[in-house]
C-alpha cells in the first residue's frame, strides 16, 4: 500500500506561518515592568497562541521566556494569563526608569516579514490540497518546528476522513470533510513546539472496508493518536486496534460510538443524547418556578429517542408539566395547556422540522398572548421560526476578535473563501486537533468555536465531551 504521495516541508511551514502572523499583526503597545533592573513586557495571552509564536513575535528565545515564567515549562501557555517577556534594548522606544514599580508602554518588536519564505510555504500547502490524491493514502504532512529538529520523540497523528478524493463527483456533504481537513492543517501551524508532529492523512471512504485494510496491513502501528473516522461502523471497525495498540482516538462526527463504555482510548466529541437532555433539564430546573413544560401527546413508541430522553429528564427533575393533544393544537386551542405568567416550553414529539410546519401556525393562533418557547433542534436553526427557541449545542458562534489570526492564516494558505454556514467545519477541525494535542500534553485548550470538557463514562470506558451550551434564540 502506498503511504506517501506528497510531503510538506515542516520547518518551512511552521516558520513561515509564525512570520506571517507577525507580518499581519497590528503593532500595539504592551505595559513595561522593571524587575531587578531588567525591563519586561507584561503580555496577556490571547486565544490560540503557542509559546513558539510568542517567541518569534518578540524575537526572544523560548528558553528565555520560560526562565522568567517557570510554570510554562510544565504546562505551556494558558489563555488570558499574564506572563513577562524580556525586552531587547533595541526594541525600547523610550527610556524606562529602573524601579520595580514603574510602568511605561512600548511598541511590539519590529515586524520580521519573510515574504519569499512565506510564498514558498503557501505554495506547498496549496499543492497539498489540490494535488492528485490516492483513495487510501491521501498524504503525509510532516508539520514541525526547526527549533525542535533534534528532538527524539515524534508524535504521529493519523487523520481518517471520507474525502472521496478519487471520485469524479463527490457525494453531498463531502465538502465538510475537506473543510475539516483544512482546519486540521492550520491547527498544526499553531501547536506548541516542544516536540515534532507528523500528520498522516488517509481517505477511508464511508464503509468499513478501507479501515479494515488499514488495520490488516498494520499501517497504524506506531501512530500515537487518531482523528476520525466519521461513521459509527468505521469506529466499530477500528476500536479493537486502538485498544490493543493504545492509540488515543477522537471521534468528531458521531455520537453513536458503540465501544465507548469499554474502550478507554476513545474520545467522543458529540455528547450522549442523555447528557444533552440532562443539561437542559438542569438549566430549566434552576428556573422551575417560572417554567411549564408542555408535552404534545404521542405514543411512547412514536417519540424519537432524543425527545424521549428529554421528556424523561424533565420528569426526573420534577419540573411542572402539562399535556396537549395534536387535535387541540389543530383546533387552535393549545392555550388550555399553557400557564399564565410562566414560560411555556412546548415539546413536540418529533425531531423533523417538516413535521412541525403544519402545526406551528395553529400554535400561534391559539396561544392567546401567553408566552411560548419552542424546544428546538440544532438542525432547525436555518428555518424561519417566529417563536423563541431553546436548544442544546456543542458549538458557539465564534467571536470575530478571536478569529483574527486564524482568518489571516486561512486566507494566506487556502486561496478560496471558507464556508459561512454554521457550524464551520474548518473551525471544528482546528478545535478538535488542538484539543487532542492539549489532552496528550496535559494542557488546557479553549476553542474558537467549541470548548470541550471530556469525562470518562466509567472506570474502564472512554471519554465523552460534556461541555454542552444551552442556547436561546
Amino acid at each position: 500500500m502506498k503511504c506517501i504521495l506528497r510531503t510538506i516541508s515542516a520547518a518551512v511551514f511552521v516558520c513561515a506561518s509564525a512570520l506571517l502572523t507577525t507580518a499581519h499583526a497590528e503593532l500595539q503597545p504592551y505595559p513595561l515592568d522593571t524587575i531587578a533592573g531588567k525591563v519586561f513586557y507584561r503580555y496577556k495571552v490571547p486565544r490560540s497562541i503557542g509559546l513558539y509564536r510568542v517567541s518569534v513575535n518578540f524575537d526572544v528565545p523560548q528558553a528565555e521566556i520560560i526562565k522568567w515564567n517557570p510554570k510554562l515549562k510544565e504546562r505551556g501557555l494558558h489563555y488570558a494569563e499574564t506572563i513577562i517577556i524580556p525586552v531587547k534594548e533595541s526594541d525600547l522606544v523610550q527610556e524606562v526608569q529602573s524601579t520595580e514599580d514603574s510602568t511605561q508602554t512600548a511598541s511590539l518588536p519590529e515586524e520580521r516579514a519573510a515574504e519569499n519564505v512565506a510564498a514558498d510555504s503557501t505554495a506547498l500547502v496549496q499543492d497539498s490540497i489540490t494535488a492528485p490524491l490516492d483513495s487510501m493514502a491521501l498524504a503525509q504532512d510532516s508539520l514541525t518546528s526547526d527549533s525542535i529538529a533534534g528532538s527524539e520523540k515524534v508524535l504521529k497523528i493519523a487523520l481518517l476522513l471520507p474525502l472521496q478524493a478519487d471520485s469524479k463527483q463527490r457525494e453531498a456533504g463531502a465538502e465538510r470533510f475537506w473543510e475539516f481537513y483544512e482546519g486540521v492543517l492550520l491547527a498544526f501551524n499553531d501547536l506548541n513546539d516542544d516536540r515534532k508532529y507528523e500528520l498522516f492523512v488517509y481517505d477511508v471512504g464511508k464503509t468499513e472496508e478501507k479501515i479494515q485494510q488499514l488495520t490488516a496491513d498494520s499501517v497504524l502501528k506506531g501512530i500515537d493518536a487518531i482523528i476520525g473516522p466519521a461513521y459509527p461502523a468505521q469506529v466499530e471497525a477500528i476500536a479493537q486496534t486502538v485498544l490493543e495498540d493504545s492509540i488515543l482516538t477522537i471521534i468528531p462526527f458521531t455520537n453513536k460510538v458503540k465501544d465507548i463504555d469499554t474502550n478507554p482510548f476513545l474520545m467522543q466529541f458529540n455528547p450522549h443524547v442523555k447528557g444533552e437532555a440532562k443539561a437542559l433539564a438542569e438549566y430549566l430546573e434552576d428556573r422551575q418556578d417560572k417554567v411549564n413544560c408542555v408535552f404534545v401527546d404521542a405514543k411512547e413508541a412514536d417519540i424519537p429517542y432524543g425527545i424521549r430522553e428529554f421528556r424523561q429528564a424533565v420528569r426526573n427533575h420534577g419540573l411542572s408539566v402539562t399535556r396537549v393533544s395534536v387535535h387541540d393544537i389543530m383546533r387552535d386551542s393549545i392555550s388550555k395547556a399553557l400557564k399564565d405568567s410562566m414560560e411555556n416550553i412546548v415539546i413536540f414529539n418529533t425531531e423533523k422540522y417538516s413535521n412541525l410546519q403544519l402545526l406551528l401556525p395553529h400554535v400561534m393562533n391559539g396561544k392567546s398572548g401567553k408566552q411560548i418557547t419552542l424546544y428546538s433542534q440544532y438542525s432547525w436553526q436555518k428555518e424561519k421560526i417566529i417563536l423563541p427557541q431553546i436548544y442544546t449545542s456543542v458549538f458557539a458562534t465564534a467571536v470575530p476578535a478571536d478569529l483574527t489570526d486564524y482568518e489571516s492564516l486561512f486566507s494566506t494558505y487556502f486561496k478560496h473563501e471558507h464556508s459561512t454556514d454554521l457550524p464551520r467545519f474548518d473551525l471544528l477541525g482546528y478545535d478538535i486537533t488542538r484539543q487532542l494535542i492539549a489532552w496528550l500534553e496535559g494542557k488546557e485548550y479553549y476553542g474558537l468555536q467549541s470548548d470541550m470538557q471530556f469525562e470518562r463514562v466509567n472506570e474502564n470506558g472512554g471519554l465523552v465531551n460534556t461541555k454542552i451550551a444551552i442556547i436561546r434564540k
